[in-house]
């Protein structure tokens, strides 16, 4: 689900939880919803729910048949609370649950965002000065028959590679990029990002953070552990993820021991794995995995702000230097050509 939709579903359960617990009734709540909201999918969606309610069917039936706003994880909780007579409370919490993790999603955005634009910008005026303001003065030194120094015979080379092959390399970037979209692409570039030094460090965290949060939640509301397992598997945005959160949950389904197969797994730091031995000797798992997720969420920041704080200076470092040679190998062939004129 895309950034805005994730924003609207938040407020769509906002709302709901607020009309909820107004004492209005569910039926009602979700056709005031349809009559008032912003997004004419939530409208439409509030009021198809509204009438399907008013003709006897149960929001879990319903909720059922609709794929597009929420997933498994959703309607599992939705159904428990349903069972159990909480769902205005589950509504929030649930509400709270798409917070954090738009709130984190965001995050990791912002550590690849901003340095992206500096790069691009970057590679746009190494492009334009190559392509357009370097053969220029190239052709006037080749003209005026100019000594060129080191760094200008290397900027130049540079030069005539790019307007040479510039439209193969172009070719090749978009061919790269293609091929990363595909499964096998997907499937290299998330093993590309795990393994980087600092980066795969943070997104592995984050990833357990999202893991530790769903699987407390579904416990809250008395899902089996099993079931909960298995469902917060699904909520690792990486395949590797997803396939180590499975051995998991049918280690444990085969009887074995909860805190001992995380550790298994290798992806759990020691606090996380400290927290939910805590939380099985004390029987509140639900309690010690928030812990451990906002734990790991306080960790995250400050790794993201240490990353941040090498990449920017570093980019701006890189572009500043090749912008400094191509001005330098510039001015000499400037000089050298004054020189020749007198």
């Amino acid at each position: 689900m895309r950034s805005i939709e994730s924003g609207q579903l938040i407020l769509f359960l906002q709302q709901l939880n607020l009309l909820l617990e107004a004492g209005v009734a569910l039926e009602r709540s979700f056709r005031s919803i349809g009559r008032d909201a912003n997004s004419k999918i939530f409208a439409a969606f509030a009021t198809k729910v509204a009438e399907e309610l008013e003709k006897g069917s149960t929001l879990p039936e319903i909720l059922d048949h609709e794929e597009r706003f929420f997933n498994t994880f959703d309607k599992t909780l939705i159904k428990s609370c349903w069972r159990t007579g909480r769902l205005s409370e589950g509504f929030s919490q649930l509400c709270d649950h798409h917070k954090k993790r738009l709130d984190l999603s965001e995050q990791m955005k912002g550590v690849f965002i901003y340095p992206c634009i500096l790069t691009i910008s970057a590679f746009a005026s190494f492009i334009i000065l190559f392509t357009v303001v370097v053969p220029r003065f190239e052709v006037m030194a080749i003209q005026n028959k100019v000594e060129l120094s080191g760094i200008s015979n290397l900027v130049f080379y540079l030069s005539g590679f790019l307007t040479q092959h510039g439209l193969a390399l172009g070719i090749s970037i978009l061919i790269i990029s293609l091929l990363l979209l595909s499964p096998l692409g997907i499937h290299l570039r998330q093993r590309l990002l795990l393994g980087m030094p600092v980066l795969g460090l943070i997104i592995k965290s984050s990833e357990v953070g999202k893991w530790c949060r769903g699987l407390a939640l579904l416990l809250r509301h008395d899902i089996p552990i099993q079931e909960a397992l298995y469902l917060s598997a699904d909520l690792y945005s990486f395949n590797e993820m997803k396939k180590l959160g499975r051995v998991l949950a049918a280690q444990v389904e085969q009887g074995g021991n909860l805190t001992t197969a995380m550790a298994e797994t290798g992806l759990f730091p020691d606090a996380a794995i400290q927290l939910s031995r805590t939380g099985g000797e004390t029987g509140q798992y639900d309690i010690m995995l928030d812990k451990a997720a906002d734990f790991l969420s306080a960790d995250n920041s400050r790794k993201v702000k240490s990353l941040m704080s090498f990449v920017e200076p570093a980019v701006i470092l890189f572009a500043g230097t090749v912008i400094a040679l191509i001005i330098f190998a510039l001015i000499s062939v400037t000089m050298s050509l004054n020189v020749s004129f007198m």
